[in-house]
């Protein structure tokens, strides 16, 4: 099997109780409800204003206990946000020290399920935008991945992995309060058709109008030397800037004016 694997530093939010799913549901971005046990999405979590406090996935384990994971450094300002509304709700949130193990290749998904030794307390979740991707596995305990199932990934492999595929990442290509327009990642982490969600507002409002955001990320092509902060020049005009490049592609910041340039991060 062609398949990389490493550690990866994730924060980790644990969510449970009676209210769980209705609670989730009232403040994320993505539709929680009916949710399929051992199944993850990704969402938001935004600000009443509609500006962006954090990235998550969340993953269901039971149907009463959910795990939210995301990058490392964010989980207390989610946490202080997600308990803001936490009025007469029965249920639980807290921090928890738990693991992820990244597998990246074609065959991550079939790696993944021939381990046949997940804790039950955990899951094989899909990476960025689907499991043809990769497959991360979650948990309080995750073990090393055998040398006859994946092979040791870098840092550097896996950064040029995920800016092949086209992943935003927060506090590197999506600034913490930007609109959600901004993040790439409405067609993975919002749902257009469920109820309120602190924010919610501003979301609708711009669908409905078919709004662009001020800055829209795109993958691009670039030549070979590029660097983060680098400008993204459009018939001699600067219209954009890198946020994440490997070789010769990048993720860019392009202004509202050249929102169509390059190609959507989502794969069609």
């Amino acid at each position: 099997m062609s398949v990389q694997w490493m550690r990866l530093d994730r924060d980790f939010l644990l969510v449970q109780g009676t209210d769980a799913e209705k609670y989730l549901h009232s403040q994320l971005s993505q539709s929680i409800q009916g949710m399929p046990v051992q199944s993850s999405q990704h969402s938001l979590l935004l600000q009443p204003t509609g500006k962006l406090d954090a990235v998550l996935r969340v993953t269901r384990l039971e149907d009463t206990i959910f795990v939210l994971d995301m990058e490392p450094g964010t989980a207390e300002a989610a946490l202080l946000r997600l308990k803001k509304f936490m009025i007469r709700v029965q249920a639980t949130i807290e921090v928890v020290q738990w693991q992820c193990v990244a597998l990246r290749g074609p065959d991550a998904l079939t790696a993944a399920q021939s381990l046949g030794r997940i804790p039950s307390e955990g899951v094989a979740v899909a990476a960025w935008w689907s499991s043809a991707q990769g497959v991360d596995l979650i948990g309080p305990s995750v073990a090393d991945i055998p040398a006859d199932v994946a092979s040791p990934m870098s840092e550097s492999d896996l950064h040029n992995l995920r800016v092949e595929n086209g992943w935003p990442t927060i506090g590197i290509d999506i600034e913490a309060g930007c609109v959600p327009g901004e993040t790439g990642l409405l067609g993975v982490a919002v749902s257009f058709t469920k109820g309120c969600y602190p924010g919610q507002e501003l979301v609708e409002r711009m669908d409905s109008r078919a709004a662009v955001s001020p800055h829209v990320l795109r993958r691009v092509a670039v030549a070979l030397g590029t660097q983060v902060g680098d400008a993204v020049a459009i018939d001699g005009v600067n219209s954009g800037v890198v946020t994440s490049v490997t070789g010769t592609f990048a993720i860019a910041r392009m202004s509202r004016s050249a929102s169509e340039y390059g190609e959507a991060l989502q794969p069609a």
